[in-house]
């Protein structure tokens, strides 16, 4: 365990909440608040394996498991909370991303990869899914759209060609084979499920097929 990394970084993302509720406060949409926790929070994870260890990872996430769980319960923290979809997406946020690095800590760059999958296409899906309307489908707690999951296959795909041209294959086909396959996954789960599941998707597909 490393000390004083390991606080520095929950407090940077206590301070990441405190900004997002101070927006919220003064006129900002809780969906807007809740995507930049979303996509703030996740990108930093991608970070982690520079200079953290699993059990730091496996702390943070539990602290703030607990910490999501607790202000749900109390109607708290609606900057992240204050959705009227109903969504469990925040609290199993970083259950997901433990669970993604529990398996792929010995692979760092598929485990980065999995987190920036999780804070780019899957935030980017959700934003135009929003804006422009298009054909869309019923899934358990909610819905998905056909801008939705195109945004978030193109996203995905250009994040799998950077980290597969990063690892010196330049594997475009599996980029967009993995990004497939993971933009199938957001678009079969509703309640914000897929946050349990698109880092675990894209990670291990992104070990196996673009050998990160």
């Amino acid at each position: 365990m490393k000390p004083l990394p390991l606080i520095g970084t929950a407090v940077g993302l206590l301070v990441l909440f405190g900004i997002a509720e101070f927006g919220r406060r003064h006129g900002v949409g809780a969906e807007t608040t809740r995507r930049v926790v979303h996509i703030t929070g996740a990108g930093t994870t991608a970070l982690f394996p520079l200079y953290l260890s699993l059990v730091d990872v496996a702390v943070l996430a539990v602290v703030f498991t607990v910490f999501l769980a607790w202000t749900r319960l109390r109607h708290a923290l609606l900057s992240v909370h204050g959705v009227a979809r109903p969504t469990l997406g925040a609290i199993v946020f970083p259950i997901g991303l433990l669970v993604a690095a529990v398996i792929l800590w010995p692979h760092p760059a598929a485990f980065s990869y999995a987190a920036l999958m999780l804070a780019l296409p899957d935030a980017g899906a959700a934003l135009i899914g929003e804006r422009f309307p298009s054909w869309s489908w019923s899934v358990v707690g909610g819905h998905k759209s056909l801008f939705g999951s195109l945004t978030f296959f193109v996203l995905a795909v250009g994040i799998g060609t950077a980290f597969g041209l990063l690892a010196g294959n330049g594997a475009f086909l599996a980029a967009a084979g993995v990004a497939l396959t993971v933009a199938a996954v957001e678009g079969a789960v509703g309640y914000g499920l897929d946050n349990l599941f698109i880092p675990l998707a894209a990670g291990v597909l992104g070990e196996q097929w673009l050998g990160l």
